[in-house]
């Protein structure tokens, strides 16, 4: 490899190694991914999501409200911790379709679905950690998105 060469590739990475706490930046604000991973800065002005919560609703053929669900069989509850133990840290990029199958299965009368994902943020106005909800809805006919 020549010097130039090597210059260049010096030059590349230094601007990759410039732009990508942008990049990442943008992520964490725009799609709730973690700032502890992918080589992000901002975990060290962040709270590590080490509790989460999930509570998943439902609407029975019907009815017009939604009604938290509880008393889930054991498979679903174990892909519920699967599915919560990824959207603490992939945020709005975890794909939500296989816990909202497993769901389906597990309490079929229910038509609608709403999976609701709860993950400590820093609240700047009162400078306290609170738990944020992010919503993927799932509508009857048990089609998913």
């Amino acid at each position: 490899m020549t010097f130039a060469t090597k210059r260049r590739v010096l030059h590349v990475a230094l601007v990759l190694f410039t732009l990508w706490p942008l990049l990442h930046m943008y992520l964490v604000m725009h799609f709730n991914l973690s700032a502890w991973k992918l080589a992000g800065w901002g975990m060290y002005a962040t709270p590590r999501p080490s509790f989460s919560g999930l509570a998943v609703y439902g609407r029975r053929a019907g009815a017009t409200k939604f009604e938290e669900v509880r008393g889930t069989p054991p498979a679903f509850q174990a892909e519920a911790t699967r599915f919560l133990d990824s959207a603490r840290w992939l945020g709005q990029l975890i794909n939500p379709n296989t816990l909202a199958r497993s769901f389906r299965q597990a309490r079929p009368e229910f038509v609608d679905l709403r999976i609701i994902v709860y993950t400590p943020t820093l609240d700047r106005q009162s400078a306290i950690i609170v738990l944020r909800p992010v919503s993927y809805d799932y509508p009857g006919s048990g089609s998913e998105r």
